[in-house]
């Protein structure tokens, strides 16, 4: 079983404490790919990756230790699909937003994860930039999300 990374080098890093600076967890089982999105995020003024996981449990353990602002989650990984770690997540917060990677397009993905708002999708073999940007605006989704609907913001109970 892996451990979860800490992703610490490069940008801003985890240990940065800059009110402006959104944490980023990772989780896709590529490895080649979330080190060149890990690479990419930290070199982002607004942006830091604070956590990696690379299957359900060191996503899930991460997740909770890191307390990241948004998940970049990989569709589909290797035993588990993306959304069905994504619904592990929705089980102890409803205050992370999760952006959706795939390098396939699935129309089938938006009926079956609605119910995990606050999400989005991005395609992986688009432009990079655009990952970036899908960060940024899956956040600012959720925060208006959050100032419009300020009662419905709190944690499931299990």
């Amino acid at each position: 079983m892996d451990e979860p990374v800490k992703a610490n080098e490069g940008g801003q890093g985890m240990n940065s404490v800059q009110p402006w600076v959104s944490r980023v967890f990772i989780v896709d089982d590529h490895r080649f790919f979330t080190f060149a999105l890990m690479s990419l995020i930290n070199t982002q003024a607004d942006l830091t990756v604070c956590g990696v996981g690379h299957d359900e449990t060191t996503a899930i353990e991460g997740i909770i230790g890191t307390s990241p602002d948004i998940v970049v989650m990989d569709l589909r990984l290797n035993a588990l699909g993306g959304v069905d770690v994504a619904a592990s997540v929705r089980r102890f917060s409803r205050q992370i937003p999760i952006l959706f990677v795939s390098s396939m397009q699935n129309p089938s993905f938006y009926k079956e994860a609605k119910w995990l708002e606050p999400c989005s999708f991005v395609e992986k073999t688009q432009n990079p930039a655009d990952i970036i940007c899908g960060i940024r605006q899956t956040l600012a989704k959720f925060r208006l999300f959050q100032s419009l609907h300020p009662t419905l913001n709190s944690t499931p109970k299990t």
